[in-house]
């Protein structure tokens, strides 16, 4: 099995969520072209020991944060994915964009994996029940005589979610799938994207 690409990286605004129910999210959106995202788990390492050797461990997830990288971050996204506002001036024309402490807002996300496995594609789709993304730095270089192509990255920690009656926090949902169009409308369906 060999993971060979990554694509459809979308989001959603959280709008409301009680603790043991489903999540209600708004419009969805495309982050943008995908080009890497990296997702790094917590969990517990709380060994229990008897008879001198490992008995029981509790290695649940705690929690989670990564990057995203896509080709483009387009104003409107950023407005919606890290809650920078847009400044209008005569007729609402969008003069700019301020950015100011306030919080991200908090959004689902998702995204497909491709794979491969014996020479036949397959499709892992994810999708992130609560994370609130932010930009940590802007890279800017000089053009030079071999480009060095250098994309938007934005970093997310992700946050758990009651979403059911079980008393378990749910960080995120997998399916995998055999085509990519059923791995997608998977992804796209939780973000209220047809």
């Amino acid at each position: 099995m060999a993971y060979i690409g990554m694509r459809n990286p979308v989001a959603a605004p959280v709008t409301s969520h009680t603790d043991g129910s489903a999540i209600t999210y708004g419009a969805g959106f495309v982050m943008g072209a995908a080009v890497e995202a990296n997702i790094n788990f917590e969990t517990n390492d709380n060994i229990d020991y008897g008879d001198d050797i490992p008995q029981e461990n509790d290695n649940g997830i705690l929690g989670y944060n990564g990057t995203v990288d896509t080709n483009d971050l387009a104003p409107t996204v950023r407005e919606k994915l890290l809650g920078w506002t847009a400044k209008t001036g005569t007729g609402s024309t969008v003069t700019h964009y301020q950015v100011t402490d306030d919080a991200a807002p908090v959004v689902g996300f998702g995204f497909v994996h491709v794979g491969m496995l014996h020479g036949e594609r397959y499709y892992d789709a994810y999708w992130f029940h609560k994370a609130q993304f932010s930009m940590r730095n802007i890279r800017a270089m000089t053009k030079q005589r071999q480009i060095e192509w250098n994309h938007p990255q934005t970093s997310f920690t992700g946050l758990g979610a009651f979403i059911d009656a079980s008393g378990k926090a749910s960080y995120f949902d997998y399916m995998r799938f055999d085509n990519e169009a059923a791995a997608k409308a998977w992804v796209n369906g939780r973000a209220g994207l047809t």
